[in-house]
C-alpha cells in the first residue's frame, strides 16, 4: 500500500492528478500558488481548495465524458457544496445519470483546514507573513478551529462507546475564538471575527485615532459561552 503524507496526498493518487498541470506537478503547482511565486499572484487557502476540488471534478467528468467546460464545473462544484439540501440532491441525481458518485465526490474533497496542513506540513511551504496580501492569520485560526473539533469529536465517540457520555457523538461542538479587552477591570468581549472586521475588541479601550461610532446594536459586552463564530456536530457527515 502506497504511504501518502496526508488526505490531499491520497486524493491526488486515487484520481491521478499529479501530472494534472503542464509544466510542473500539482503539488508544486499549490505551492507555487499559495506562496506566489513561479508568476503566480499569491493566492487563499479557499479559493486554492476550490481550485484544486475542481480539479478532482474534472477529471471525474472526463473519465465519464461529461461535459468539463469551466463554467459548467463551477455551477456544478457550487451546487455540489451548497447547504441547500433541494440543489446539492439535484445535482447528486444529476451526476448519477453519468455514473458519477456524488457523495463519494464530496467526501473527498479538500477543506480549508486540510489544505492548509498539507502547504505547511506536507510541502513545508510558508507564506511572507509581512506581506499585506498574506492571509495567514485566517489560516491558522481556521486550521485550529478544524483540529480542535476532530480531537473533541474523538474523545466524545470514545466517551460514547465507554458507556461515560451516551449519545455524545449527537452533541453540537462549538469552538467560539472570544477575545477579552485587556484593560484590567473592563468586562468587556467580543469573538474575534467582530473584532478584526472592524479593528478594535473595546470602543472604550481602542487606540484607534479616529471617532468610534457605536449604536445599540454594536455595543459590546459578555459574550454567552453559547455564543461562537464556528460550531459543527461531534460526529460531521
Amino acid at each position: 500500500m502506497t504511504d501518502h503524507c496526508c488526505k490531499i496526498g491520497q486524493t491526488i493518487d486515487k484520481y491521478s492528478l499529479q501530472e494534472s498541470v503542464i509544466g510542473s506537478d500539482l503539488n508544486e503547482n499549490l505551492r507555487a500558488r499559495w506562496v506566489g511565486e513561479s508568476d503566480f499572484p499569491e493566492t487563499a487557502t479557499r479559493p486554492l481548495t476550490d481550485w484544486f476540488n475542481q480539479k478532482i471534478l474534472k477529471k471525474v467528468y472526463a473519465e465519464h465524458d461529461r461535459k468539463a467546460i469551466e463554467t459548467q464545473l463551477e455551477s456544478d462544484y457550487k451546487a455540489l457544496r451548497s447547504d441547500d439540501e433541494v440543489k446539492r440532491g439535484a445535482i447528486i441525481d444529476d451526476l448519477a445519470d453519468d455514473g458519477i458518485d456524488g457523495e463519494e465526490l464530496l467526501d473527498d474533497f479538500a477543506k480549508r483546514s486540510t489544505m492548509y496542513r498539507h502547504l505547511t506540513q506536507c510541502l513545508d511551504a510558508e507564506k511572507n507573513k509581512t506581506s499585506s496580501d498574506s492571509n495567514w492569520e485566517e489560516d491558522k485560526i481556521e486550521y485550529a478551529r478544524d483540529t480542535m473539533q476532530k480531537n473533541v469529536s474523538d474523545v466524545l465517540r470514545s466517551l460514547e462507546r465507554k458507556g461515560e457520555l451516551p449519545n455524545g457523538t449527537e452533541a453540537e461542538i462549538q469552538t467560539p475564538i472570544i477575545l477579552s479587552c485587556p484593560a484590567d477591570e473592563c468586562s468587556t468581549q467580543t469573538r474575534f471575527a467582530r473584532a478584526k472586521n472592524r479593528g478594535y475588541i473595546c470602543s472604550e479601550h481602542s487606540d484607534v485615532d479616529d471617532e468610534i461610532q457605536t449604536d445599540s446594536t454594536e455595543q459590546d459586552s459578555e459574550v454567552p459561552e453559547a455564543e461562537s463564530d464556528s460550531q459543527t456536530t461531534a460526529n460531521p457527515p
